[in-house]
């Protein structure tokens, strides 16, 4: 295993991070916050002129074909600044669940977009006290003549206000299988309705009231995408460990700088070791945390199985994140709890990246799973 990176690598590293320090600091993300959309249109078309919306996309279908560790190093970038884009739920959750769910005329649909950022496919999944788990699905599907009618209720679609399609998950009324399918926001029936999160995220319930999808829009003929499913999660796993792993050292050179700057009893307050102590705890949990989503990406580019190394790594990332924010707000004191500071705006995704996409209670379970079955982590 090595965990070093390549000189390519390092230059992605280097370029995604100028791009992030150009057209995103901290004050574009306090202005998305107050947005409808959440999206700031430049830096994704910026993304896209880069070629980052189709970094792990397969070259047939126009991406770049490269690695998972290639993206979750952007991922890594995105974290370290906070920067918003649909990328999460587009260019990686709904992209490697259309190449895994096996449907040619559905990929040669979606993935070129997706892959040259002109697309936004948002993946509509959660359901009100369900699971991640696409056993737990409660939309309805009846078959017509030429498609089928879904009804039911979403919860937390990232972006959906400006997705072009919806990957919706819903079990057939007849023969009791989820079904996965390719809708239009647009269509007959659907209604979006803006949720309040955390970290003011753009995140809508979808309604669907009888919506007709046609035949050509239904993945593998109806066939289960549960395996699908699982694997994009997988990929998705490790993006978000990435992203935290970021966002937690960003925190923590903040939490740094003002400790070396703020004063007390007439010198710095990080030369009392019930700081200094803290802070060189966390930054040491922060590497691990990039070794967990590093190896995990690894094993997956060399084509081993890593699931498990998947889940430990959103699950220990998020929680590290969720820490070194918690230990950001009590560095900085009352000021770190104002919305005027910074910590509050980490603090706030800390949990809510812990949540979403993978809750704490569905990775240990997974990690369980996989674990019985014969999985055994690589670090």
């Amino acid at each position: 295993m090595d965990l070093g990176l390549s000189d390519e690598q390092r230059m992605l590293q280097d370029m995604v991070r100028d791009l992030c320090e150009d057209r995103f600091p901290l004050t574009a993300l306090r202005r998305l916050e107050s947005d409808d959309d959440g999206l700031d249109r430049d830096f994704w078309h910026a993304l896209a002129d880069q070629g980052l919306c189709g970094i792990s996309i397969a070259e047939a279908h126009g991406g770049h074909g490269l690695g998972l560790l290639e993206c979750a190093l952007v991922h890594e970038q995105f974290g370290y600044h906070l920067a918003q884009s649909p990328h999460l739920a587009s260019s990686v959750l709904a992209a490697s669940f259309i190449e895994a769910a096996g449907d040619a005329s559905l990929s040669a649909a979606l993935l070129p977009g997706i892959a040259d950022g002109s697309r936004i496919v948002a993946i509509a999944s959660s359901e009100a006290g369900r699971g991640e788990d696409l056993s737990d699905q409660q939309a309805v599907l009846r078959r017509d003549p030429k498609g089928v009618r879904i009804s039911g209720t979403k919860h937390f679609v990232s972006f959906a206000s400006i997705a072009d399609d919806l990957i919706v998950f819903g079990r057939d009324e007849q023969g009791g299988h989820v079904v996965a399918l390719a809708v239009s926001p647009g269509a007959d029936g659907i209604t979006l309705r803006r949720q309040q999160t955390m970290a003011s995220e753009p995140c809508f319930e979808v309604q669907f009231e009888d919506v007709f999808v046609p035949s050509e829009r239904v993945f593998a003929d109806g066939a289960d995408p549960t395996e699908a499913w699982r694997a994009a999660m997988s990929k998705a796993c490790v993006v978000i460990a990435a992203a935290a792993t970021g966002a937690a050292r960003r925190i923590h050179e903040i939490s740094t700088a003002y400790a070396k700057e703020r004063e007390a009893f007439g010198k710095p307050i990080g030369a009392f070791q019930a700081i200094a102590h803290y802070l060189a705890d966390a930054i040491v949990e922060i590497e691990g945390a990039r070794v967990l989503y590093r190896n995990a990406a690894w094993m997956h580019d060399e084509a081993r199985p890593y699931a498990l190394e998947a889940a430990i790594a959103k699950l220990q990332a998020c929680n590290i994140f969720r820490r070194a924010s918690a230990l950001g707000i009590q560095v900085h004191g009352g000021l770190g709890y104002t919305t005027e500071a910074d910590p509050q705006l980490f603090y706030r995704r800390a949990k809510q990246w812990q949540i979403l996409n993978g809750s704490e209670a569905w990775l240990t379970e997974e990690i369980s799973r996989l674990d019985a079955s014969g999985g055994h982590a690589g670090v």
